[in-house]
């Protein structure tokens, strides 16, 4: 069994929700990070990377990590994976680490790279997200040996939301 359980699927299919869902009833510590989309007027969005354990509240200008407009590729701010990305995964302890998500975003910023890896290569388990494109950041991710990648659909997301909660709950 792997240590680590990465979900990956279409946007808006349901994974963070499974991840949420999953660590509320786990009901344990977690460290690591989630990214927060804010939508406003327009459709513009505003992503935040934040704790695992976080709130709106730790939406601040200095977790800003992009800023999206629709039908235009995302504004970056690549120094938050480093300022604020870094050390949430370099203090990351058990009993569960979150990762969610990791996607195109990071694809040149190695320091936070380095930094993922360094959690997969631990003994701490991690319950994360993963988007489904073909990068090596991200295939390197998914091939990690100590990572399962399971697809969530429309069709499986409440299943699996079960089948994740078994799993997380033996690794725990």
């Amino acid at each position: 069994m792997s240590l680590h359980l990465f979900l990956t699927g279409d946007v808006q299919v349901g994974k963070s929700t499974i991840v949420s869902g999953v660590v509320a009833e786990l009901g344990v510590r977690v460290s690591g990070f989630r990214t927060v989309a804010i939508v406003g007027e327009g459709g513009e969005s505003d992503i935040f990377l934040i704790p695992a354990a976080g709130t709106r509240e730790d939406c601040t200008p200095a977790a800003h990590l992009a800023h999206r407009v629709p039908g235009r590729m995302p504004e970056v701010h690549e120094e938050v994976f480093v300022s604020c990305g870094v050390p949430l995964l370099a203090g990351c302890s058990g009993p569960l680490v979150v990762m969610d998500e990791l996607g195109w975003m990071e694809s040149s910023c190695f320091l936070f790279q380095e930094a993922v890896f360094s959690v997969l290569d631990g003994t701490v388990p991690v319950l994360g997200v993963v988007r489904d494109r073909r990068l090596p950041f991200l295939d390197a991710v998914r091939g990690h040996p100590h990572v399962e990648v399971l697809v969530v659909t429309r069709e499986n997301r409440d299943e699996l939301r079960e089948v994740v909660l078994r799993r997380m709950r033996e690794r725990c």
